[in-house]
């Protein structure tokens, strides 16, 4: 049996796809920091205009770089469904449509902006001038992407990252406008104030709160992975069943036989109580999988965790399905739904007799 394990894959897909990201948010705001600043016409004499100019004009194109890396690889990791499509069209994609829209249209403004940039010459200074001012709305629209869609919201550095991020557009901001004259001076002043108190109201009952994935629109099965320890009744272990999973990824090499393994730990609990074990060996891939030639799966009670010995039947990216028997020769279908994240496994788990 030769399978290729994009459950391995997945993991470093999704670091990519958040890591891009981060990047992505940082260099836009850095591209926008530079425009604010290039429109006050800022200038010194170790630091002329066009320099200036060319900063601001390279650091948008790897924002540009790095959103393409960061929409590619969240298409392709399998754990989340997200279409080529959904990151062009607004708000028709499964996964959390809303906030997946926002970076849509902020990727849809961006790419407008570059076209018209490389055709310049042909629609003139001033529409390529009214079209470019469309790049200051993406930068918003990506930063509410980020913190309605982003799995790591609540983590210390992305919080770090956006508040660093919105701090210097702000900043930027402030200083612009308190050159402007007359009302629209106070205006601005005053939505620059509003800003940040519309932000400390809407995180905690957002992103913040307990809950937000399910309000954001993820859909019912990843819901499931995510919550892999619920406070519900333990059952005895018997068939069927079903449970949640969690435990630890221990990956091995046999040199001599040009060989690597692949050791899923993992206990179960919420519904049935117990431990399963999925081992799988194979020829290392260049994109960072296996391919699989042989498997062992173990399922069972704590005091009996191999009562249930077979291999893996079926491997579709984190959707393992194993065929197992006991030592009375009765038969277990088991389904795991796995999601790796570097050194351990999450996931669910339903077993039926055949």
């Amino acid at each position: 049996m030769t399978l290729p394990l994009a459950a391995s894959g997945t993991a470093a897909l999704w670091y990519l796809s958040r890591g891009s990201g981060a990047v992505s948010l940082i260099l836009l705001s850095a591209a926008v920091v530079l425009g604010i600043v290039d429109e006050r016409r800022w200038r010194s004499a170790r630091w002329p205009r066009f320099a200036l100019h060319g900063l601001h004009r390279w650091v948008s194109l790897f924002a540009v770089a790095f959103l393409a890396v960061h929409i590619l690889s969240g298409v392709l990791d399998s754990f989340a469904p997200i279409r080529l499509l959904d990151a062009v069209v607004p708000f028709a994609g499964a996964y959390r449509p809303l906030w997946l829209g926002f970076g849509a249209l902020a990727f849809d403004v961006l790419l407008t902006v570059a076209i018209t940039s490389l055709l310049k010459r042909r629609i003139g200074q001033r529409t390529w001038r009214a079209v470019h001012w469309l790049s200051y709305a993406a930068w918003p629209l990506a930063v509410v992407h980020g913190l309605g869609t982003g799995s790591d919201v609540r983590a210390g550095w992305l919080l770090a990252i956006t508040a660093a991020c919105v701090a210097a557009v702000w900043c930027a901001l402030l200083a612009r406008v308190a050159r402007v004259p007359g009302w629209p001076r106070f205006a601005s002043l005053g939505a620059l104030a509003a800003l940040p108190v519309a932000a400390l109201l809407w995180l905690p009952q957002g992103p913040l709160a307990k809950g937000w994935a399910r309000r954001a629109g993820t859909p019912a099965r990843l819901l499931a992975v995510s919550n892999v320890t619920p406070p519900q009744p333990v059952s005895p272990f018997s068939p069927p069943f079903s449970g949640y999973l969690g435990g630890n990824v221990i990956q091995g090499e046999d040199s001599s036989a040009g060989l690597a393994t692949v050791d899923l730990s993992m206990t179960i609990s919420g519904g049935a109580s117990g431990v399963a074990d999925v081992r799988l060996e194979g020829t290392p891939l260049a994109s960072g999988g296996l391919s699989v030639q042989s498997s062992s799966v173990t399922v069972g009670p704590r005091t009996d965790p191999a009562r249930y010995r077979g291999r893996v039947s079926s491997l579709d990216g984190g959707d393992v399905v194993a065929e197992l028997t006991d030592s009375s020769g009765h038969n277990l279908r088991v389904d795991f739904r796995l999601a790796l994240e570097g050194q351990s496994v999450r996931g669910t788990v339903s077993a039926v007799p055949e």
